[in-house]
């Protein structure tokens, strides 16, 4: 155990994304009260009125790093902490970076759309975009890996994917698009900068199995 999600070496991406979550809580806490609305959104909250009104598209990114209350930082960090080293040591610390953050923004991207579309002006913060979107990089790996992945299955995979999902809406105030958003996104780009690649170089390795095979068989034909 101890040796799988405690070794700061193969994974520091994820040690990394926690830790600066955890800092960004603790001087927002210092400073006010993280489960107040009004203090969350003068300290980068995503919010519809105040993108459209005033540009501050920043919030998109920013609010990513943001939680409301303990619960919520430590449910999502526990989130990221397990599924983050997972999908880390197998795509490289450099695109699981883009894959989180990328996730996350597209995430509070999709729904400010939503927002303010429905004409909604709620107050959004929360890096579960990002988390959704290793969930969906990791459902990319499973795949393509044949459906098992480090004791993970497809099952597994896809029955955790939809519970998530439910929960998220069986209950209220949950920013469901914004986890849409980034399970869409996590899974696409991980499909495009390691499941296609990594397709390719397995197709090789069978090719190349097979080929040393029937030469094999050829040689010892011919030896006849």
């Amino acid at each position: 155990m101890k040796d799988e999600y405690f070794n700061f070496k193969e994974t520091p991406i994820t040690f990394i994304l926690v830790a600066v979550n955890i800092i960004v809580f603790i001087v927002l806490e210092i400073m006010g009260d993280t489960t107040d609305g009004e203090f969350m959104l003068e300290s980068g909250a995503m919010n519809p009125g105040r993108i459209l009104e005033y540009g501050e598209f920043y919030r998109l990114f920013s609010a990513t790093f943001l939680h409301f209350g303990i619960e919520h930082l430590m449910n999502n960090m526990l989130l990221l902490f397990f599924l983050g080293q997972f999908l880390e040591r197998e795509v490289g610390p450099t695109r699981y970076l883009g894959i989180y953050l990328i996730s996350g923004l597209s995430g509070s991207f999709l729904s400010f759309l939503y927002m303010a579309v429905m004409g909604r002006n709620d107050i959004v913060a929360g890096a579960s975009g990002g988390i959704f979107g290793l969930v969906g990089g990791l459902l990319i790996v499973v795949i393509v890996n044949r459906g098992h992945f480090r004791g993970i299955s497809i099952k597994r995979m896809l029955f955790m994917v939809a519970l998530t999902l439910y929960f998220g809406f069986a209950q209220a105030g949950v920013d469901n698009v914004g986890h849409l958003g980034g399970i869409i996104t996590g899974f696409s780009l991980t499909y495009l900068s390691y499941g296609i690649s990594t397709l390719i170089r397995m197709q090789y390795v069978d090719f190349e199995d097979e080929k040393n095979y029937t030469l094999d068989n050829n040689d010892d034909n011919e030896g006849r």
